[in-house]
């Protein structure tokens, strides 16, 4: 059996159009979303999904400057927990391993949507909070910026040529082993 071609075909792309994404497709995503597993069901994370003029807005001012080319994403999906809703299970916290699940499910929905799903972190994170509505309890773990596909006559050139490169990947053997650890998997060159 191949991988689901929506594995092999999602990449973080940059060039998003400005074009409006149905609700009803936005909705589908945190559907995909909703079906990632959790410890005892707890599902701890939450998505706020800004397609609002003023509120995107507000959140495109929070990007840092790397991040130029999500100004024109119609909209930017949040995806938060909370410090109250963690679980300590055998001395593991898994609400970020469950809340990274939940993000992987959203990023393939919208890949089979024909979407770009760009997740990033490149925002101040205390001014992010504030526009969201956040308490001091919530975090904002990631955000994932969300376009159709757009041409790439705004995008610096060094994003103009990542657009179009390969997947560059690590060797499978870089991060499998069977059975135990070996010396490859210790390679933290990026």
């Amino acid at each position: 059996m191949a991988i689901l071609p929506e594995l092999e075909k999602r990449r973080a792309k940059r060039a998003v159009s400005e074009e409006a994404i149905d609700k009803e497709v936005l909705v589908r995503l945190a559907e995909a979303a909703h079906t990632a597993p959790s410890h005892t069901n707890k599902q701890p994370w939450r998505i706020i999904t800004l397609v609002e003029k003023e509120q995107l807005e507000a959140f495109r001012e929070t990007l840092h400057e790397g991040n130029y080319w999500a100004k024109k994403a119609p909209a930017i999906s949040a995806f938060v927990t909370s410090a109250k809703s963690s679980d300590d299970v055998n001395n593991r916290d898994l609400t970020f391993f469950e809340l990274g699940m939940a993000a992987m499910a959203y990023q393939i929905q919208a890949t089979s949507e024909n979407l770009i799903a760009h997740p990033i972190n490149g925002f101040d994170n205390a001014k992010a909070k504030k526009v969201l509505g956040l308490g001091k309890d919530d975090i904002l773990e990631v955000v994932i910026v969300l376009g159709k596909h757009g041409d790439t006559s705004h995008l610096n050139k060094e994003h103009k040529k990542q657009e179009s490169s390969p997947r560059d990947r690590k060797d499978l053997d870089q991060i499998l082993s069977f059975n135990s650890w070996n010396e490859k998997l210790s390679n933290t060159e990026e």
